[in-house]
């Protein structure tokens, strides 16, 4: 397909890459183009130096041949002008990003005259996927598939943990409800393991199950431990007014400490029910004063990475049991790990999963193969879950999975038929109308499902 990106920020420079590498043909507006190296030089992507509000301009990005375009800009305004220019010169589709909260719900009413086919919100979708992880007891990321009816859970193996030790075969046997265990991060490395990997303790294991067998698991991994119910948010960004919102509707104490006194005053009057301290979190008297110790869990929604590792690090060391950072650069995961920091959360590449999930599913709706419909690639990007919904020109259908030579680095984690949802062993098979949950390793490419074979 033919997509523009108007804006070259994180979100439409990791787009940029994303949406090249699924064989798109992708062209980026910006009037900084010629500055940013890192997109002038990859040869896969056009660009164009200029404003996107300028029809000269967009019509020479070839706006009236394409079929997405994507806008990204830094501000509101300019990205809703910018889909409903795009639309009236031609445009198949549009995308905006609207991150301001007093315009999302607007928009939604006008969705359809100012010719908009997707809002994106990256900092609403990130206090979703925060408020989702402090709903499970000791995870470290969550998605859910089916609209809901089975999730994704990735947990850390403790010291001592009941399954340190274990192969999964025999962790099979233990189980009282069954969960698929998709993939295994061990030393900075993660594989799609099979029946005899043992598990060991600081392996970053993820897997998946329905609520109830999720609960199980987590249960026997001795990892149930009580909701959060006090939350200490640092930085009073919009996210954190999103997050606080959804956390108090939860029935959860919330605590912000932001050092501008300006922004405070905005806080108490959007968020009459959160505590708002107005002080700086890296005075670790103010955090002993304001009682870290006794949270739960401490959130730095802070707009520099690195000060979001150090006071999420402090909050670590006085025994905050949950720590959830939010990180723009992806490099910095190695720091991360060191950190022994609990989740991480990057506002530009959950929206980006979205986005590239609905590019995909366009594609899918014109393409008589089995075309990749949904896409959710994790934090450090060496693990991938993908969504496919089976056509007739899959190669295997009502093949036995025992008999399908598939690559190692795949693993078939669910099956939806109809309303069933089904955990596959060796004796199911794959039909036509199945949508079925692909567990896959980065490095493996997959467009089609004929693409997990051999």
């Amino acid at each position: 397909m033919k997509i523009i990106v108007a804006g070259i920020g994180k979100l439409g420079e990791y787009l940029a890459r994303e949406l090249s590498l699924d064989g798109n043909e992708v062209t980026i507006i910006d009037d900084k183009a010629f500055t940013n190296k890192s997109i002038v030089n990859n040869e896969d992507v056009f660009y164009v130096n200029g404003n996107a509000l300028d029809s000269n301009v967009l019509l020479e990005a070839g706006i009236e041949n394409s079929d997405l375009l994507i806008s990204v800009m830094d501000k509101d305004e300019k990205n809703i002008m910018c889909s409903f220019l795009g639309k009236k010169l031609g445009v198949n589709k549009t995308i905006a990003r609207v991150r301001t909260p007093e315009y999302s719900s607007s928009l939604n009413l006008l969705k359809e005259d100012l010719g908009l086919s997707m809002i994106i919100n990256p900092e609403y979708m990130t206090a979703t996927h925060i408020a989702r992880l402090l709903s499970i007891p000791n995870a470290l990321d969550t998605v859910s598939f089916f609209k809901g009816r089975i999730s994704l859970v990735s947990i850390k193996v403790k010291e001592n943990s009941p399954l340190a030790k274990l192969t999964l075969n025999g962790l099979s046997k233990k189980l009282k409800k069954k969960v698929i265990i998709c993939a295994i991060e061990r030393n900075g490395e993660t594989i799609i393991p099979k029946g005899n990997y043992r598990i060991e303790e600081g392996d970053k294991v993820h897997f998946t199950g329905t609520r109830d067998q999720i609960f199980s698991f987590l249960q026997f991994a001795d990892l149930v431990g009580s909701k959060s119910k006090r939350v200490m948010i640092s930085g009073g960004s919009t996210t954190c007014i999103y997050l606080s919102q959804m956390l108090i509707e939860m029935g959860m104490e919330v605590k912000i400490i932001e050092i501008n006194k300006d922004r405070c005053d905005f806080l108490c009057e959007t968020l009459p029910k959160a505590l708002i301290i107005n002080g700086d979190v890296s005075n670790q008297d103010l955090l002993y004063e304001e009682d870290i110790e006794n949270f739960d869990s401490f959130i730095s929604l802070n707009n520099i990475d690195e000060e979001n590792i150090i006071h999420s690090m402090f909050a670590k060391t006085v025994g905050v049991p949950k720590i959830i950072t939010k990180v723009n650069h992806i490099n910095l995961d190695g720091v991360l790990e060191k950190a022994d920091i609990d989740a991480v959360v990057t506002p530009h590449k959950i929206a980006a999963n979205q986005i590239v999930s609905y590019v995909r599913a366009m594609e899918n709706s014109s393409n008589s193969n089995s075309s990749c419909e949904s896409i959710y690639k994790f934090a450090d990007e060496s693990f991938q879950m993908l969504e496919f919904n089976v056509k007739k020109g899959f190669k295997k259908l009502n093949v036995k999975l025992k008999d399908i030579d598939i690559d190692e680095d795949v693993l078939v984690t669910a099956i939806l038929r109809g309303r069933n949802i089904i955990f596959p062993s060796g004796n199911d098979d794959i039909r036509e109308k199945d949508t079925v949950i692909i567990a896959a390793l980065e490095k493996k490419e997959l467009k089609d499902i004929n693409d997990i074979l051999r």
